[in-house]
């Protein structure tokens, strides 16, 4: 069960590596600013990526989900934190809007997380629950035929390009023995009346990709800002947007190992030590080859994740498994980056240093490694 590959989804993944290479000269000075060129967004809008994953009849490319994922590694093997506003936009957001949305959400919203004049941002975590998302605290209650949402949410990517927020909130009182229950999703405009946008993160890494807390204080929405089925949003709408979600984190550590690697044997072929190149002893050449071994493996579990949901089969316990082992599997990619280059790896001068701290993060969001290790083991073990 191997996925497929077809020539338009290889033919659009190069032309993005392309388009991202291009972009080496900006990255220093975009991360140092903390933000994403407005320029760059727009362009990749043009160009169809951000998209790709919606449904011609919506105005998409209505590519598959492997290409999406070929195009998030690509972006990712040259600058990790453009490839996670496009995934959270293309992966989560309009996912949810693609699969829950009514017609009228999607003329609305869609057209303006595709043109590249924003980008979607999703609102699960809180300051008291994370991994145990299904324990939120943000409410919303009715007024007439709308809602009034009040909460706080933290480390929401996109939140400062997005035109609208996905926001789960829940609707009645918290049930402690099913806490999922009542949870539902709402689409709130980021210019809503109440909504504050506070500070941005200092993070470790993905500098250049915002994430922020969002402050809801008596905002209302209408009616028609209800995404998917009132009280059932936490299984329909975020756990389903997560385990797509997970599958472009996935595809993200494959690129950001990949990119670091690349550089590093560049490096070896070219440092000299002991009158050789660094690359001839045997040393360096095996940690790199065991790397890219594991980056090749972890590649074709992300693609077998997003052939499955793109046949529209069961894909939970395998994109857990993608995300699991491409995640971890970045990790040790970006310290063999880094060794093999020695000091200059772990100067900020080097791109390296950069991949090292992008790929800490994606072992936590959208689901850590530990919660994926519970949810392959519930797939496996259910009765």
């Amino acid at each position: 069960m191997l996925p497929a590959v077809g020539a338009d989804e290889r033919a659009l993944a190069e032309a993005v590596r392309d388009f991202a290479r291009g972009l080496e000269p900006r990255i220093d000075s975009a991360e140092a600013e903390g933000r994403l060129p407005a320029d760059v967004i727009r362009e990749l809008g043009r160009l169809g990526v951000l998209g790709m994953t919606v449904p011609e009849a919506d105005g998409g490319l209505g590519a598959s989900g492997v290409a999406f994922a070929l195009v998030l590694e690509e972006l990712a093997a040259v600058w990790g934190s453009l490839a996670v506003a496009v995934s959270v936009n293309g992966g989560i957001a309009e996912g949810s809007l693609v699969r829950r949305g009514s017609a009228e959400q999607k003329r609305e919203w869609l057209p303006r997380l595709m043109d590249g004049s924003g980008l979607g941002a999703f609102a699960l975590t809180e300051p008291g629950s994370g991994s145990d998302a299904a324990r939120l605290r943000s409410t919303a209650a009715r007024d007439g035929d709308g809602w009034v949402l009040n909460g706080r949410k933290m480390f929401v990517t996109n939140l400062r390009y997005a035109p609208v927020v996905i926001v789960l909130a829940r609707v009645g009182p918290l049930d402690e023995e099913r806490p999922h229950e009542g949870i539902t999703a709402f689409l709130v405009p980021a210019d809503a009346g109440g909504v504050t946008i506070a500070a941005a993160e200092r993070k470790m890494g993905l500098h250049a990709s915002d994430t922020s807390a969002l402050v809801l204080e008596d905002v209302r929405v209408g009616a028609a800002a209800v995404l998917g089925p009132l009280g059932k949003g936490f299984g329909a709408v975020a756990m389903a947007g997560l385990d797509g979600g997970r599958i472009g984190i996935a595809a993200q550590a494959v690129g950001i190992a990949r990119g670091a690697l690349e550089r590093a044997g560049a490096y070896a072929l070219q440092r000299r030590q002991f009158g050789r190149p660094i690359a001839d002893f045997q040393m360096v050449r095996f940690a790199l080859a065991r790397a890219r071994a594991e980056v090749d493996a972890a590649r074709l579990l992300t693609l077998r994740a997003a052939w499955l949901r793109d046949a529209g089969r069961p894909f939970t316990r395998e994109a857990s498994e993608a995300k699991l082992f491409a995640t971890e599997m970045a990790q040790r990619a970006a310290r063999t980056a880094v060794q093999t280059m020695g000091g200059y790896g772990y100067m900020r001068e080097s791109a390296v240093e950069r991949f090292a701290r992008d790929a800490r993060a994606t072992t936590i969001y959208e689901g850590t490694s530990e919660v994926q290790r519970l949810v392959i083991a519930r797939q496996l073990l259910a009765a």
